[in-house]
């Protein structure tokens, strides 16, 4: 059943009716809003800014103190030039959320297939969606119900609740409980740890809300820090039924140029496994490598990844650089994660013409062992007993390449100072190197996107973003191109793909 017509027309003549505001109010930077980002990275890079970037979503409060005490350590010539475009992108943007504290979002977008890579960047669903949502903020609080209806063939839960929320302030602690998605790493095209990819995982969270230097003598070198805590419930229709995901991710900023995250994430519990106190703590230990650790079979508790990420920031000829690097281990050894599979970059910030551009070249090897150990398919993102791996409703909840690729991606970005951005990934990628499919898919579970033989393909992806003056809100365009069809375990995909997506926020 798709969206009818006259429902679609309806709901156009609702929103141009009502007031728009030019932001949808949220306690953060959302993950997947690259534009906000681009202006972020590159205060932080010029030490505009103090704090940590490498975990997202990025509370306002905590990017306009870190904005204030950079400009309070640094001489007037030094604070004078952090007075650029990206700051005042960033102001413009906070007293856009600040004045649309209460109001509805409305999201329309369509597709000619449920697209197969995504990126750092907001985009459509699938073939057809939509959203409804309506929100409020308050000083120590904020909710969000969104609603939404998706039309595609691979994923038939139709009837969403993702991105719904209510958070709120507890001491410099923000508390949550929701849908929302996280992009857990440097990386701009993908993550090794948790990304946008997959459809968000509802749970309940934890983090710091002002990411501040520790005050003791003895910790202040550790700089800005931030942790964040998660536990989610995974779907239904898996080989492990309602599996839970459990996360950890600490990061701290030793130097104004660095960057250190360390990341934990397991599956854990679920129908048939065991989930008692005991079990618990083994997965919290890391004892769960099966009879190696001393437990029986079948006592195995969790499906474990952990590993570190890091960003360093340079400006030589005052040109904003930065170096990252991120690396995943899918067991461990010795108490530590091995077998890694490894992300690695370089972006570089220019400011020609009316506004500002961003150059990456980003290479992805998710062959577990591909870093220092001996290279070891059908590995990373799988398990012997959570057997549909490390995914969500079918996509990776990690990297958009899959398990056992490899991709080099150029990307080239341009923000105009109207609010337009136009993004190009140029990409070149070897999947699914073993040729074997090895996760497991249940009768009524989503089919994973993953090729199911060796593949080398050049993808070409095309993202722009404007403002609708005429209608409100934006326009989000993706237009990708394969020079050869993916065949995936659920269709022969098509080579071209073209989506549209219209967000329209609506305050009172």
């Amino acid at each position: 059943m798709r969206l009818s017509p006259s429902l679609i027309r309806w709901l156009g003549a609702l929103c141009i009716g009502l007031s728009a505001s030019s932001q949808a109010a949220t306690p953060w930077v959302q993950a997947g809003d690259l534009t906000a980002r681009h202006h972020i990275e590159a205060l932080q890079s010029q030490g505009c800014l103090k704090g940590v970037t490498l975990s997202w979503p990025i509370s306002w409060a905590a990017l306009m103190k870190g904005y204030r005490l950079a400009l309070a350590q640094q001489s007037p010539d030094q604070a004078s030039a952090c007075k650029n475009q990206h700051s005042a992108y960033l102001q413009k943007a906070l007293e856009a959320t600040r004045q649309a504290a209460t109001g509805a979002q409305l999201t329309l977008g369509g597709a000619t297939q449920e697209p197969l890579y995504t990126s750092f960047s907001s985009q459509v669903e699938d073939e057809a969606s939509s959203q409804i949502a309506l929100y409020s903020m308050g000083e120590h609080w904020a909710a969000n119900l969104a609603v939404g209806y998706v039309d595609g063939e691979r994923d038939d839960t139709h009837l969403r609740f993702d991105d719904s929320y209510l958070a709120g302030i507890v001491g410099n602690w923000q508390v949550g409980v929701g849908a929302i998605d996280r992009w857990w790493g440097p990386g701009w095209q993908s993550s090794l740890a948790l990304s946008n990819n997959a459809r968000p995982v509802p749970g309940l969270w934890i983090s710091r809300h002002m990411p501040l230097a520790p005050e003791s003598p003895w910790l202040s070198w550790i700089g800005p820090w931030d942790l964040q805590v998660i536990g989610g419930q995974l779907e239904k229709d898996r080989a492990v039924p309602k599996a839970r995901l459990l996360g950890a991710r600490f990061v701290f900023n030793p130097l104004d140029s660095l960057q250190i995250g360390l990341t934990r994430l397991a599956q854990w519990g679920g129908e048939g496994r065991p989930q008692d106190l005991d079990a618990f703590w083994n997965a919290v230990i890391g004892r769960d490598n099966g009879q190696t650790s001393g437990l029986k079979e079948g006592q195995d508790p969790s499906n474990q990844i952990a590993g570190l990420d890091f960003r360093l920031s340079l400006t030589p000829g005052d040109v904003p650089v930065g170096l990252y690097g991120q690396f995943m281990g899918e067991d461990e050894a010795g108490g530590l994660p091995s077998k890694f599979s490894s992300l690695a970059g370089l972006d570089m910030v220019t400011g020609l013409g009316q506004g500002s551009q961003r150059f990456f070249l980003e290479a992805t090897e998710t062959v577990a062992g591909s870093w220092l150990s001996e290279r070891r398919h059908n590995v990373a993102y799988e398990h012997g007993t959570y057997r549909s791996g490390f995914r969500h409703y079918g996509r990776n909840m990690a990297t958009t390449w899959e398990g056992d690729a490899r991709a080099v991606t150029l990307g080239l970005q341009q923000y105009f100072r109207n609010g337009v951005t136009v993004g190009l990934n140029l990409s070149r990628a070897t999947l699914n190197q073993d040729g074997t499919i090895r996760a497991v898919i249940t009768e009524d579970g989503a089919a994973i996107l993953q090729s199911v033989e060796e593949q080398d393909i050049s993808l070409a992806e095309l993202r722009i973003q404007h403002p609708m003056p005429m209608l409100g809100g934006r326009l989000d365009w993706l237009l990708s191109a394969t020079d050869e069809p993916v065949e995936t375990v659920f269709e022969e995909r098509e080579r071209f793909t073209a989506g549209l997506q219209w967000t329209r926020p609506i305050s009172w």
